[in-house]
């Protein structure tokens, strides 16, 4: 599902019309807009697990800006690049333009902190995916597609220890939503039940 809607942005003129994102394709429809992404994002979905198989895929923080560029290249020139506006969502503030940069070479390092791995226990991939999950929802560092991009790094990453992707759908939107805004503030426990609820060893 596309989530530009419930954006604020700071700059109401920031590539914004009548609540449709500025795009390359002049698509003026909201459910047109929805329907392109959906269909970019399951390509996405299949070129990155592809790789995955071919054992071409690094889980660093340059792998979280190549999927946003394949993701939405083709509907947006800011693609793959670092947003330019202060946003917020479901009153959620996420780091001001002037903070993105040092919070991403931060989070670099957390990534390589929170890799999990195949000796680890479902208790432990939960608790390491959960950080690694909110502190980049925290951070924000795309004008769109933040959820989609960080979920799918996460699918890739316990597909890569031999579980199926995260079943993020046992879980419902607005429960999600309140595991966002708890890692926010540092509290863990609620996205890692949701990500522990939706992991399955793969057969």
């Amino acid at each position: 599902m596309a989530e530009h809607s419930r954006y604020h942005v700071s700059d109401e003129k920031a590539g914004i019309n009548k609540s449709i994102l500025k795009n390359k394709l002049g698509i003026k429809s909201k459910k047109k807009l929805d329907s392109a992404e959906t269909l970019l994002l399951a390509d996405t979905y299949a070129y990155f697990f592809e790789l995955l198989k071919e054992d071409k895929v690094k889980f660093d923080l340059s792998l979280l800006f190549t999927i946003h560029k394949y993701f939405l290249e083709h509907l947006y020139d800011w693609a793959g690049k670092v947003r330019t506006v202060n946003i917020s969502k479901d009153g959620m503030m996420f780091a001001p333009i002037k903070y993105v940069d040092q919070s991403l070479k931060t989070f670099a390092i957390l990534i390589k902190k929170n890799l999990p791995s195949q000796i680890n226990t479902k208790d432990e991939i939960a608790k390491k995916l959960a950080v690694i999950h909110n502190e980049f929802n925290i951070i924000h560092p795309f004008r769109e597609g933040n959820g989609r991009t960080i979920r799918l790094f996460l699918d890739l990453i316990v597909v890569s220890i031999g579980y199926d992707p995260i079943d993020w759908c046992k879980t419902s939107t607005n429960a999600y939503i309140k595991a966002c805004l708890q890692g926010a503030s540092n509290k863990q426990l609620a996205m890692i039940k949701i990500i522990k609820r939706g992991l399955k060893k793969s057969k």
